[in-house]
């Protein structure tokens, strides 16, 4: 009896001895531009942190963490306010979440990490640019790779989320799953292929009603079968819901120059994508990272075509990547393209059952990224050059052609924080020349 007591006593002792972890930052933007709409990577890829016709935003991220021996706990809020949108104040992240040396477990919404240094016009992510504010819902994932050998290893991930903004489809729910196999033939040659798979369900439509969401719905959304959606008489048997997929092909190595990576991120619309039959629709990228740290820390380039679609043939053919006929309101979240941001969305235009604000799909997008250091100053270039051709159905003729541009120059105080000065130039064949400037400051604590 007396040892159950110290072990009570104890407890809360052994809880307040581990490790405690608290740190936060705060972020201030003002941003002019020669029209009302900012250029194009002011507000691109930002998670909606600041909007096209924002001139002021404001950023407060707050994160918590408690390790202990085996597993750690995190916590997070991140809240902003901007004006030019339509909720001025919105949460980014707020979320709670339990990781180990093989499990992370996100109940809540969360930002996705940025990698490639924030060169990429899209996180190397076909389907998740961070173009649109974190979705709620949960996420079990791989941690680290499972590690099956020394060379192979395999990353996986689950999640759930719901589409909780106005749109067409109300209370559009969305399954996520990936598995990827990882290829280390030595410490300088690592090959990656990772498949990944979204789907829209479930809901009420203004057309069809309550659509199905039982579990044997879900069981059919979760491995893409054809079933009866509507459950009405005469229903053409189609896969449940609006799927999208994607497959990830990065080869990194490593050479005397530097660290190289060549990706190829292939989506998938429908059967024909998985065919490849919209080849080479999707993102081609290449990232290098010298060895020699001087003044440039890394360079990208990146190229992404959504011109096939799979092309006009009769049945298969035509996708109209990121729309679809039920889930009218698309692959997007508060008329935001969740995906790649070269997919044209009018927020001005009515969904209904025969409008689609989806005026351009079909896109050549050039991308280059460069990043440099020198002293206590950090910079960044961005240049890309879009070539938006319409949809089949209606298509852009002249093409609409731009040149987004967009630089920043960065002084970090060893104790005040850090101070950015930003600057873009927007260039187009249908539209005046848009540029723009801005200041920002972030202190980190």
């Amino acid at each position: 009896m007396k040892a159950y007591v110290i072990i009570i006593f104890l407890l809360p002792l052994q809880l307040l001895s581990q490790e405690l972890g608290i740190d936060g930052t705060v972020e201030l933007k003002s941003i002019l531009a020669t029209e009302d709409e900012n250029p194009f990577w002011f507000h691109t890829n930002t998670n909606n942190s600041v909007g096209e016709l924002s001139n002021l935003s404001v950023t407060a991220d707050l994160k918590a963490n408690l390790t202990f021996s085996s597993f750690k706990l995190n916590a997070g809020v991140a809240i902003y306010g901007r004006d030019g949108v339509e909720d001025a104040i919105q949460r980014r992240d707020l979320y709670i979440q339990f990781e180990n040396s093989w499990l992370l477990a996100t109940l809540g919404a969360k930002k996705q990490t940025e990698v490639l240094d924030g060169l990429s016009a899209t996180n190397q992510n076909f389907l998740w640019s961070g173009n649109a504010r974190p979705l709620p819902g949960i996420l079990l994932e791989a941690n680290n790779p499972f590690k099956i050998s020394n060379t192979f290893a395999i990353d996986w991930g689950f999640g759930y989320y719901v589409l909780n903004d106005a749109r067409y489809v109300d209370n559009t729910q969305l399954h996520y799953k990936r598995l990827g196999l990882i290829t280390t033939f030595n410490e300088n040659h690592k090959l990656t292929l990772s498949v990944q798979h979204y789907a829209q369900w479930g809901g009420t439509s203004p057309d069809w009603g309550k659509l199905k969401s039982g579990f044997k719905d879900y069981v059919n959304v979760f491995f893409a079968h054809n079933a009866e959606e509507y459950g009405i008489e005469g229903e053409t048997i189609n896969k449940v819901g609006n799927h999208l997929g994607s497959i990830l092909i990065n080869y990194e190595f490593e050479n005397t120059w530097g660290n190289f990576s060549l990706y190829h991120d292939h989506y998938i619309e429908d059967g024909s994508g998985t065919r490849w039959a919209n080849f080479p629709d999707g993102l081609w990228g290449v990232y290098f990272k010298p060895k020699n740290q001087n003044i440039i820390s890394s360079v990208l380039y990146e190229y992404i075509d959504t011109v096939d679609q799979s092309g006009i043939s009769i049945g298969s053919g035509k996708d109209n990547y990121f729309s679809n006929s039920i889930y009218r309101s698309g692959w997007t979240y508060e008329e935001n393209i969740i995906g790649i941001p070269f997919i044209l969305f009018d927020k001005n235009v009515e969904i209904n059952g025969t409008n689609t604000p989806f005026i351009s799909t079909r896109s050549k997008v050039h991308h280059f990224g460069v990043t440099g250091k020198f002293n206590n100053f950090q910079w960044k270039l961005k240049s890309t050059y879009a070539n938006y051709l319409g949809t089949y159905g209606k298509p852009i003729y002249p093409t609409w052609k731009y040149w987004y541009n967009y630089g920043t120059l960065s002084y970090k105080t060893p104790k005040l924080g850090m101070f950015t000065i930003m600057a873009g130039a927007d260039f187009s064949n249908i539209s005046e020349t848009l540029l723009g400037g801005g200041i920002a400051y972030s202190y980190s604590f």
